[in-house]
């Protein structure tokens, strides 16, 4: 069903229904998670939890207190409270209640987008969302980090908590999935899937992600494809392109490639493929994605596929050309949400929107201006928010959030005509946004300081640290660098640029270690990234040397093209400008 644009502005009735929605919702969430360990003890509401303290059921006069009182928050204020669940052995006493009422269903594991330590967020209820699609290939990851017991006393295990993706607990949840029936389940296919369930068990990427293109290529009858993250939709697509002759040739004989740490699941996998020489056939004849130069190669493959389900929004558009030209213009890419690991912020306003959102209703969002001071008195309701402008939500959930800052930039489009929900455009995380500051885009090259990854962002500073930390007794001096995404083989990695002081050839055997030891200090500094690194979907770093004097030469190039100095311009350390890179790529005379 396709919904009408967004309003501009909100009827008197639907600003009625809007704030009537909302301030039921926050009493909800504020007068359950009231009573919550976190609530009683946190310093951070002390002054709340005291004025609210004798006001039992008065919805308004918990409604003020809050916006009066509550400040905003962010991840130091929950940490201490977090590590009580890693506690061994951890005591009922201690966690039960602690954010929200009971015991949460499981324990999200975030990107580690600001630090070393990937952060971890409780969760106790969940928003799901379902997708049409009678047949569909779902790459989902059922692993998980470790399952944490809860002890009443010394020995009595009163729950079980899993440590996992906030897509993986979900998933479990809405199947009824926990981790002692995983065995039983290895050999089984889920309803209306064509990969079977082990292929969820498999870790390494590389090996993860052919399974599910040899599974999908088998099943002519796919109609849909739910990747998380589209630049993971195209890495599938690519590891099709390289390994299009084995995969094939397993269709035709029913086996299963000898893929590296599959040995687990190999078994399983392999009562669910069948010989079926006339489907591997059809496959030789049409070629792997890149032999038809027109656009439409999946749906040669599947001549059902309708949909295409990633996230697509963000850093993830950069993916969105080649995936739509592989898809054709018959299958309709869309992002079902807009989710992190504390929430679902919102979900898909209408069919084949990428970057366009109506906010959740399990959610309370507030909406602080990013021109405004960054304290809670700045903060406007849903209703006073202002289509046009852009604003860092901020969040108060059910898993016991309180006025927490994503550090996400969205933009309001407007309200939805039906109910008047907020419809927002993702723009940036808050320390890297540049719509919002032309001028110093204009003068100062402001640029977006993280590289994304499926499953982390690498940051300005983790970048810094490593090519400080790896390159002193291996490159030697590094006169000056740049960075940015390298895709040209899988698994992508992080492309240094430097431009060193010394002849390269003047350094030895030590040269060659450089790429390791940059993979050490990243893995050091991000734990996700050593997690991707042993899974197989983070490649090693590669470093490419730049003729001397070439970071000199760029500060001229772009201060003419900006028509002002070159002491306004500065070399970022995280490239996102495709020219840029380009200028960069020309000038690189050895590649280590």
């Amino acid at each position: 069903m396709v919904s009408s644009p967004p309003l501009k502005s909100l009827t008197p009735e639907l600003l009625t229904q809007l704030k009537e929605h909302n301030e039921k919702l926050l009493f909800e969430i504020i007068s359950a998670n009231s009573k919550s360990k976190f609530c009683q003890t946190a310093d951070e509401l002390s002054i709340f939890r005291n004025a609210v303290d004798s006001l039992h059921e008065d919805e308004q006069g918990f409604l003020r207190n809050f916006r009066e009182l509550v400040p905003l928050t962010v991840y130091d204020a929950y940490q201490p409270f977090v590590t009580r669940f890693l506690n061994t052995p951890c005591q009922e006493s201690e966690v039960i209640d602690l954010f929200a009422p009971g015991f949460p269903a499981f324990i999200a594991v975030s990107s580690a987008t600001s630090g070393k330590v990937a952060k971890l967020f409780p969760r106790y209820k969940g928003t799901f969302w379902n997708q049409a699609g009678s047949q569909k290939v779902h790459t989902y990851h059922l692993t998980y980090r470790t399952v944490l017991n809860i002890f009443r006393g010394d020995q009595d295990i009163v729950q079980k908590i899993m440590v996992t993706t906030a897509s993986a607990g979900f998933l479990r949840m809405r199947m009824g999935w926990n981790s002692e029936q995983d065995e039983d389940r290895m050999s089984s296919m889920v309803p209306g899937e064509s990969t079977p369930y082990a292929v969820a068990m498999v870790k390494n990427h590389p090996s993860f992600l052919l399974l599910h293109a040899l599974f999908a290529l088998a099943d002519r009858s796919v109609d849909t494809l739910k990747v998380l993250f589209s630049t993971t939709l195209l890495d599938m697509f690519m590891y099709m392109e390289r390994d299009w002759s084995s995969l094939v040739d397993a269709i035709e004989n029913g086996t299963i490639p000898e893929l590296e740490y599959i040995e687990h699941v190999r078994d399983h996998l392999e009562r669910h493929l069948h010989a079926n020489p006339a489907r591997a056939a059809e496959l030789r004849t049409i070629g792997p994605p890149s032999k038809t130069t027109i656009t439409g190669w999946a749906k040669l493959v599947w001549p059902n596929l309708k949909h295409a389900l990633s996230v697509a929004s963000g850093s993830f558009s950069s993916a969105v050309p080649k995936v739509k030209h592989i898809l054709g213009p018959d299958v309709i890419l869309q992002t079902p949400a807009y989710a992190c690991s504390e929430c679902v912020l919102g979900v898909m306003y209408q069919p084949g929107d990428l970057n366009r959102f109506r906010v959740s209703n399990d959610v309370f969002i507030e909406y602080l201006d990013v021109n405004a001071e960054e304290v809670s008195n700045n903060l406007c309701a849903a209703w006073e928010a202002e289509p046009g402008r852009l604003y860092e939500p901020i969040i108060t959930t059910y898993d016991g959030l309180w006025r927490y800052r994503l550090g996400d930039v969205v933009e309001l489009l407007g309200f939805a005509p039906d109910d008047g929900t907020p419809v927002v455009k993702f723009v940036e995380r808050r320390k890297s946004v540049t719509e919002y500051l032309p001028a110093l885009v204009e003068l100062m090259e402001y640029y977006s300081a993280v590289i994304r990854f499926d499953s982390t962002f690498v940051t300005e500073a983790q970048l810094v640290q490593s090519v400080s930390s790896a390159t002193q007794d291996t490159l030697g001096q590094v006169v000056e660098f740049t960075c940015f995404k390298d895709a040209r083989e899988l698994p992508s990695t992080v492309g240094f640029f430097v431009e060193l002081a010394n002849e390269p050839a003047s350094l030895g055997a030590s040269l060659y270690l450089a790429k390791q030891r940059l993979l050490d200090v990243l893995s050091d500094v991000n734990e996700i990234i050593k997690r991707m690194s042993d899974g197989g979907s983070f490649g090693m770093p590669t470093i490419r040397v730049v003729k001397p004097g070439t970071f000199a030469q760029y500060r001229k190039w772009k201060g003419e093209a900006a028509a002002t100095g070159t002491s306004q311009v500065k070399v970022p350390v995280v490239m996102s400008d495709t020219t840029a890179q380009e200028w960069i790529m020309s000038r690189v005379e050895l590649e280590i």
